[in-house]
């Protein structure tokens, strides 16, 4: 059985063959935003790693779902422990305001994946979306 493929006018997403370069620079800018003072309040922190995530999953639709939030988890990663090169310790505040921001964003994603298993899509688990058949 095929699924059909639908697609949103004025969509845009990034070909396939330009999904490692854009997550870099992704990965690169939000890490970069996260060490600025810009981002010292909870809510300015949760809201760069929600919209990063968020824009991880527009631009890149046939990764699989979760890739984008273990990649989002490095960045996290990589962002409580660069201060820590400067003798500056691991702020929890920032860790929970980080890792909240990637769950806002990666939740709906899997809700929507339970709603159809409950309505019983056919399709096994780790089916990646490029599969034909």
């Amino acid at each position: 059985m095929s699924v059909p493929h639908f697609t949103l006018p004025g969509a845009s997403s990034l070909p396939r063959s330009r999904y490692v370069a854009a997550a870099s620079v992704m990965g690169g800018v939000v890490l970069f935003l996260s060490l600025t003072p810009l981002a010292d309040p909870f809510i300015a922190r949760l809201l760069l790693f929600y919209l990063g995530t968020l824009g991880a999953y527009a631009l890149m639709p046939f990764v699989r779902r979760g890739d984008v939030p273990l990649v989002a988890a490095w960045v996290v990663l990589l962002s409580e422990l660069a201060p820590c090169i400067d003798g500056r310790l691991i702020s929890p505040e920032k860790v929970a305001a980080d890792a909240l921001g990637v769950l806002l964003a990666t939740a709906p994603v899997y809700v929507a994946r339970l709603r159809q298993v409950r309505q019983g899509d056919p399709r096994p688990p780790g089916r990646r979306a490029t599969d034909h058949g």
